[in-house]
């Protein structure tokens, strides 16, 4: 009895058995949404991931679809390969073997990190006490070797002098 119920449940996995697609030449205005929404034509589609540059966002031109069954997956990629899609002919063909990685963060939707703003407001936030003075410090080290620089060719030109100072605190009065 116990042989029987392996292979019952062995012969039902073979026809639950998932199968994915590769999709290459997307054109760029095809994103996730649409691609799931237009491959559910030919059965119940599971998991979309498409590839995107993590500095730009915009999509890399490639991208993997999973559909419940393997065989729904071989009838898409054979349908769709050569496929004229928005001046783009697709490249799609079957994936023999889903691997662990392939539609790692496929539920979360992509969001563009804003890195320029990042760079510029870690650039333009305010400077602490101590990298104030270092600053400070630099600055009459190089003109002190300016003036040395000067004296050495002959030029007599006096470069004001540089105060070392640290920022005061503001206190707000809280009323």
């Amino acid at each position: 009895m116990g042989r029987k119920r392996k292979q019952d449940s062995s012969a039902s996995e073979e026809k639950t058995t998932k199968g994915a697609i590769y999709l290459g030449h997307i054109p760029r205005s095809f994103v996730e949404p649409g691609m799931e929404k237009f491959f559910s034509q030919f059965g119940k589609v599971t998991r979309v991931k498409l590839a995107r540059s993590k500095r730009t966002g915009n999509p890399k031109g490639y991208g993997f679809i999973e559909f419940e069954s393997n065989e729904v997956a071989e009838i898409a990629a054979d349908t769709m390969s050569g496929y004229l899609m928005c001046g783009r002919v697709l490249k799609c063909n079957t994936v023999p073997e889903i691997k662990p990685g392939m539609f790692r963060g496929h539920k979360k939707p992509y969001h563009r990190v804003p890195r320029r703003a990042r760079a510029i407001a870690e650039y333009n936030k305010p400077k602490s006490a101590e990298q104030l003075t270092k600053q400070m410090q630099r600055l009459a080290e190089r003109t002190k070797e300016k003036r040395k620089k000067l004296e050495a060719l002959g030029i007599d030109y006096t470069i004001p002098s540089l105060e070392v100072r640290t920022p005061k605190r503001k206190v707000f009065k809280e009323d």
